[in-house]
């Protein structure tokens, strides 16, 4: 994969800018990120046995994303410095920008700025961290798996 192009949610994107705030520092450098929403639900029963309603609970938010080594290197050192390690530091945010591919009428394919993607991942608090290094890459990276308060979409 290019150094260009970053995995979302399993498809790839171009010219992706992924940043991560902490401390109020930006912090780059993530080769890809899934975030999910999830609401509890329930059946509800009463006298026999089919369900006469849906009893509904809280909602959460999730997210994983890995970095490089060498950037997952810099986004704890701001931790650290803190006295405190990635799974301690917290809350932060991770901003979400890119383009979706479109083909225009030659049937090439470009950027439609027009359904530009903007995600706020609001008051992360990183829950696990892993290393790994894939077959046919040169890189270690990090993942991280974490919770967050809240996602924005625009």
């Amino acid at each position: 994969m290019a150094e260009d192009k970053i995995l979302i949610n399993g498809q790839i994107h171009d010219w992706t800018d992924v940043r991560i705030f902490l401390g109020g520092e930006e912090y780059t450098g993530i080769t890809s990120i899934n975030w999910s929403s999830r609401k509890d639900k329930a059946l509800q029963y009463a006298v026999g046995s089919a369900p006469h309603g849906i009893g509904y609970g809280h909602r959460s938010y999730s997210v994983d994303f890995t970095m490089t080594l060498e950037n997952a290197m810099k986004f704890e050192k701001a931790a650290n410095e803190a006295g405190k390690d990635a799974l301690d530091y917290a809350p932060f945010s991770i901003t979400i920008d890119y383009a979706d591919k479109t083909t225009n009428g030659d049937g090439l394919i470009g950027q439609d700025w027009e359904l530009m993607k903007d995600i706020r991942l609001i008051d992360v608090d990183v829950t696990d961290i892993s290393e790994s290094l894939d077959e046919g890459t040169q890189k270690v990276v990090r993942r991280y798996t974490a919770v967050a308060g809240k996602i924005v979409v625009k």
